[in-house]
């Protein structure tokens, strides 16, 4: 069966106004899967971002959907994209010492004649943000550490 591997999450905080997110994992075919794929059997992977919640900040929250990509061969997938401050800064209230990220990866069969859905996650992260009092919607992070 298919394998999702290594997966990884890095945040650029400092090249753009606002922060570069690249996620990547590795995927391993079977050579039953590569014949399917090599006579038109679809597989699908898709990326999310996923803050790492519990006790006080409910369940797991879906923060960005990555558009999906096709797979045409095994071999590592990476997806990017500039994000929100404000959507990594998900978390609020009074217990709010951070936010805990991974990237969630799924992989998928498009057909039923072959049915498959692995999926793994990357390490989780912190993200750290402030906001200034006096511009509240200008929270900015300070820090990311693993």
């Amino acid at each position: 069966m298919a394998t999702l591997c290594n997966p990884t999450l890095s945040i650029d905080l400092f090249t753009n106004s606002e922060p570069n997110v690249s996620v990547t994992v590795d995927v391993r075919l079977t050579s039953f899967e590569t014949f399917l794929i090599e006579n038109e059997v679809g597989f699908q992977l898709r990326a999310k971002l996923v803050g790492d919640n519990g006790g006080f900040n409910g369940g797991d929250n879906d923060l960005f959907l990555f558009p999906s990509q096709n797979i045409t061969s095994a071999g590592t997938y990476t997806f990017q994209s500039t994000v929100s401050y404000s959507t990594l800064n998900e978390d609020s209230g009074l217990f709010n010492k951070g936010d805990e990220i991974f990237a969630n990866f799924s992989l998928t069969s498009t057909e039923q004649i072959f049915p498959l859905n692995v999926s793994i996650s990357s390490p989780t992260i912190e993200v750290r943000a402030v906001s200034f009092p006096k511009e509240p919607e200008k929270a900015r992070v300070l820090a990311i550490k693993n």
